[in-house]
Parts: C-alpha cells; sequence; structure tokens
C-alpha cells in the first residue's frame, strides 16, 4: 500500500491496535500476541502495509523516538527505595547474567541454529535485552512474594539501555574496523553522554517543576518536549546513548522526594499504550515471511535453550550469595519474555546489515522474533502455575485494595489495618489520597482502571478488591479488570446507588447488606458512627453481642481465630462465633466501653 494515504494508515494502525489490547483484555491474554498477529497479517501474509514505503525515511526515527519514551515511562516507575536489600541482586542480573546470557546465547546460535559466528554473536547481544512491557504485566499477574517483582521490574527496566548499546557496538564491530580501544572509547561515551545528560536533564526539569517555573497545564508538554530532546542530543552525540540518557531521566524525576508527577504519569500512560500498539505492529508488517520460516523448528529449539538453559544458568550465577532462597530463584528463572525493544532492535540492525551487504543478515529477524512470540507465550501461560508449585505465589493474601479514599474508605482501611491486614486505597482525587495518607494508610493515586496502576501497585499481602465508590461504573470496571488478578470469589462492591438497575448484572459480590450503599454509609459516618472491633469470647459471645448491640451495629467484617478476613456480603449472611473479631459499623451514641473485649485498638 505504498501510495496510501499516510493520515489514514496511521488511523487504520491505531484502530488495529486498540482493537487488539482489547481483544487481548477481553479473553485475557498478552496483547503482544495479537499486536504481532495483526502486524504479521496485514505486513507478510497480505502485503496491504509497508511501514517504510508508506511513511519513508522517517519511519526507523519515529521507531527509535517511540522506544524512547516508553522507556522513560519505564525509568518514571524505578524508585530506589524497592531497592533495599536487593540491589546487589538487580546489578548482577544486568552484568554478570547480561553477560551469562550473551555468551550462551551466541554459542546456542552458533552450535544449535549453524549461522555464522558474527550473526551468533549479534542475536546473543540483542537476546540480553527481556522487556519491560512484557514482564510487568506478568508480574503483575502472577503477583509473586516480594521482593521478586521489584527485582524483575528493575532489571527489565536497566537491561534495556545495556542490551542495546551492547548490541551497537557488536554490530559496529562486525560492519567496521573497529579495534578494542575503539569498542572501549564507544561505552565511554555511552557512559557519559547517555547518563551525564540524563542526570542533568532529569535534574533541571525536576527543579523547575519544584520551583513552580512551570505552570501546571505546561508540566505534560514539558516533560516530553525534554524527553525528545535529551533522547535526541544523546544519540547525535553517541549513537544508541539516547536510550540510557532518558531512562536515567526518568529514574532521576522519580526519586525526587518533593516532586510529585502523578499527573504526567497520568497523561503518559495512554500515550505508551498507543505507541506500543503502534510499534508492535508496524515492526511486524515490515517483516518477510520468508525470513520468519527460514530456521523451521531449529527455531523451536533455540528458543528452548534460552529457556531452560540459558535463563536459569544466568540467574544461577547472579544469585550466588544472595538472600534468595532456592524458591525466589526458582522463580527468577522462569520470567524473560522479549518485548518491543528487542523487536525494534533487531529490525533495524537487520536492516542496517542488509544496507552494508552482508547478505545473511535474515537471520536475525529468523532468530529473534520466534523468540520474542514463543517466550511470551510460555513465560505467559506457564509462570503462574509454575510460581504456585514452588510457592512463590503469595499464599492465601488476606488484605484488600479499597477503590476509593473518602471518608468510607478511610474508615473502613483503619479497621482492618488495626487487625493487621495489608490495605491500599486507590482514588484520583487528590485531597482524599492526602487525608488518608497522613492518616498513615498506604495510598496510590490515580485510577483503578489505569495500566499504571496495573503495573505499580504493590499487592504484596493483598487479596480481595472492595470497590467502595460512589459510581456504579466505575465499581464495575474495576473489579471486571481485576478479575484474572483475584478471581470472582474475592471482588467485592457496594450495592448499586440506581434502585432500578439490577446488582445480578454487574460483576463482583455485594457487600453488607442492600440498604448499605455509598450514601448510606456516608451519612452514618458523617452522623458520628464508626467502625468498631469487638472480639467475642466466652464471657461475650454472640448472643451477648446482639444483645448489647441489637440492631444497631453493622457488622461489615469478620475476623476469624486464625486470622482470615471473612467479608460479609448479601449472599454470606453473618453468622457470629467466638473466638471471632466483629468490625462493625456503630452509631455514635452507642456505648460499649463495659461490654465485650475491644479487639486491634
Amino acid at each position: 500500500m505504498p501510495d496510501a494515504n499516510p493520515v489514514l494508515t496511521i488511523a487504520l494502525l491505531l484502530a488495529a491496535g486498540a482493537t487488539m489490547q482489547w481483544f487481548a483484555w477481553r479473553i485475557r491474554m498478552p496483547a503482544i500476541l495479537f499486536l504481532l498477529l495483526a502486524g504479521f497479517l496485514i505486513g507478510p501474509v497480505l502485503g496491504v502495509f509497508q511501514p517504510e514505503e508508506t511513511f519513508g525515511t522517517l519511519f526507523r526515527p519515529i521507531v527509535s523516538l517511540a522506544v524512547g519514551i516508553i522507556l522513560f515511562e519505564g525509568g518514571l516507575t524505578l524508585r530506589f527505595d524497592e531497592l533495599r536489600g536487593v540491589g546487589r541482586i538487580v546489578t548482577n542480573l544486568c552484568t554478570i547474567g547480561a553477560a551469562v546470557t550473551w555468551l550462551l546465547t551466541t554459542l546456542a546460535g552458533w552450535w544449535i541454529v549453524g549461522v555464522r559466528f558474527e550473526i551468533a554473536l549479534l542475536v546473543g547481544a540483542i537476546l540480553v535485552l527481556t522487556g519491560p512491557t512484557v514482564v510487568i504485566p506478568l508480574v503483575r499477574h502472577v503477583r509473586p512474594r516480594a521482593p521478586l517483582g521489584p527485582i524483575l521490574r528493575w532489571e527489565g527496566i536497566l537491561i534495556d539501555p545495556i542490551g542495546a548499546v551492547l548490541a551497537l557496538l557488536v554490530l559496529e564491530a562486525l560492519t567496521g574496523n573497529d579495534s578494542a580501544a575503539d569498542i572501549a572509547t564507544g561505552i565511554s561515551l555511552t557512559l557519559l553522554y547517555g547518563g551525564g545528560l540524563g542526570v542533568l536533564t532529569g535534574f533541571g526539569l525536576g527543579h523547575a517543576l519544584e520551583k513552580l517555573v512551570i505552570p501546571d497545564r505546561l508540566h505534560v508538554p514539558v516533560t516530553f518536549g525534554a524527553v525528545g530532546l535529551c533522547f535526541a542530543l544523546a544519540n547525535t552525540l553517541q549513537p544508541e546513548a539516547g536510550l540510557l540518557a532518558v531512562t536515567v531521566m526518568g529514574i532521576v524525576l522519580a526519586n525526587r522526594s518533593k516532586l510529585d508527577i502523578e499527573h504526567v504519569l497520568a497523561w503518559h500512560e495512554p500515550l505508551v499504550t498507543m505507541l506500543l500498539a503502534l510499534l508492535f505492529v508496524t515492526i511486524a508488517a515490515r517483516l518477510e515471511m520468508s525470513a520468519l520460516t527460514k530456521l523451521g523448528m531449529l527455531s523451536l529449539a533455540f528458543t528452548a535453550v534460552l529457556i531452560f538453559i540459558v535463563r536459569p544458568i544466568a540467574v544461577a550465577c547472579s544469585t550466588v550469595g544472595t538472600s534468595l532462597n532456592w524458591r525466589d530463584r526458582g522463580f527468577l528463572m522462569a520470567m524473560a519474555p522479549r518485548g518491543i525493544v528487542v523487536a525494534a532492535v533487531s529490525s533495524e540492525f537487520s536492516l542496517h546489515l542488509e544496507h552494508n551487504g552482508v547478505t545473511d543478515a535474515q537471520d536475525v529477524i529468523a532468530m529473534v522474533f520466534p523468540v520474542i512470540v514463543l517466550t511470551v507465550i510460555v513465560y505467559g501461560f506457564g509462570s503462574r502455575p509454575f510460581a504456585r508449585l514452588i510457592g512463590t505465589a503469595q499464599a492465601d493474601p488476606q488484605g484488600a485494595v479499597l477503590v476509593g479514599a473518602d471518608i468510607v474508605s478511610r474508615e473502613i482501611g483503619h479497621a482492618l489495618k488495626q487487625q493487621g491486614f495489608e490495605v491500599l486505597l486507590i482514588d484520583t482525587n487528590h485531597a482524599h489520597t492526602s487525608a488518608a495518607r497522613t492518616s498513615g494508610l498506604r495510598t496510590f493515586q490515580g485510577s483503578v482502571l489505569s495500566h499504571r496502576f496495573t503495573e505499580e501497585a504493590e499487592l504484596d499481602g493483598i487479596g480481595n478488591m472492595i470497590a467502595l465508590t460512589p459510581s456504579d461504573e466505575i465499581n464495575r470496571l474495576a473489579l471486571e479488570q481485576f478479575l484474572p488478578t483475584f478471581g470472582r470469589a474475592h471482588l467485592f462492591r457496594l450495592t448499586s446507588s440506581n434502585k432500578k438497575r439490577k446488582d445480578v448484572h454487574h460483576a463482583g459480590r455485594v457487600l453488607f447488606a442492600d440498604d448499605l450503599n455509598a450514601e448510606e454509609l456516608r451519612d452514618q459516618l458523617h452522623a458520628g458512627a464508626r467502625m468498631r472491633a469487638t472480639k467475642l469470647t466466652e464471657q461475650f459471645g454472640p448472643e451477648q453481642y446482639r444483645e448489647q448491640y441489637g440492631e444497631t451495629a453493622r457488622p461489615l467484617f469478620l475476623v476469624t481465630a486464625e486470622k482470615k478476613l471473612i467479608i460479609v456480603t448479601t449472599d454470606n449472611p453473618t453468622v457470629l462465633k467466638v473466638g471471632q473479631t466483629v468490625l462493625a459499623l456503630v452509631p455514635e451514641r452507642t456505648d460499649t466501653a463495659n461490654e465485650g473485649e475491644e479487639a486491634g485498638a
């Protein structure tokens, strides 16, 4: 489709990307598979879209800049406090692990696939990269115990610029006459220009935002203008230094304690989602079917070696002498899918080799793209069962995500926290989250429907989602989105505020009672009602509790003697037993100071 209207082409690509992502969400599978499938279909299969002929010389710069923006967003999620106790492990994975992966992948390509050693060396360098765009969603899906999530997130983001620079140095050595001194100089210049520009731009922009030099309405455009300039300038001074520069820039901004960048991240998320869709579809569309099928069954054998031999050995070498037990190491060994940066780098480098007259340049594509697809399939479907098998998935977590941070969520959050349960409140209202955070509750500022919450929120110890917002629609969408994460039995919502709407059509179990919607709970709390914990004993059991409170107290939660949380729902009527702790909403006028045993205070 070389004569197609570029504007129409971009619009169709956006529509196709959005459709594939929606479809993947509906059937609970990684979106990358369907985006690649769409690209293969319109490109090498049907031949209706050829990116480089449609976009001309702008195609490669656009792809490069888009990857830079994605890595910047990844850097914004990396906070140093996550590295406490695991910094050495992350460092080892990005150095020792990268070296082992490069060596063993090169040998596998040379011996098993049979490509030239030079091509195997380049592919080995490219496949050092993993991919935060697929690692982070898988971590969220599996929910491994701490500190595995932060380790994988840091590794996935940091390894991308490291691997890209390594692959570039190999490429230059293959197509040029660089000596060892030239390669060492290239590495030094990459660190100098990439790291230096990233630090300077991050500190400069962060300082300007903190001092209110930039008005609020310009925070987003100025930030992305700075990202683009930092990326382009670093690449101009030293090829591929831009990836390192924008990653470092994001890390610097993320770790400024006085800087609030939540609104920038909120705007950045839909942009990154759109860019990922465009990149996967267009990169897959420019491939040739002959290149993808060139190696046949050898590509399966090559990928199997990467999954079952290379990754386990790399992790084993990186974690020797660390505090990780064999289960944690086993899970790290079973998580190394490849993503968009691998696809972009391999496509660009293959094209560069072709332009330099390398006859077997297509072997790079033939080896790399099957690895991308197969690793996403294997890790996507196998990581969660494997984590449960070896015991690294969180075992029966009892805590809760509370959707909303108003007075209702804050009161419930404090009651659950006092009983020892993990609680996380999420709300888009800054005043609500600030009030909750000030009172000692853990919060997340943003939308529960956002991709950022899915990727960044720490859910250690949390096994339930309780939707408490006044909006029936937000409650429904939140529970539908997290159905694969928590399971239907652990999704809860308030009864609908619209009495004409039947609750049976909503996702999630209905909380408490049919007459306790968000408005009623808020009214009672404003009138002075509070959550009160009462331990039921032989001396003050269920009968005494009912005699004391009658109908005035509304039990909302029960905590068993084994510290299991029972959430009262309309389909699970309250059954009080000795040994339980009752968390009930009690009007202010009810006096129980001398009755029962207060619990959790």
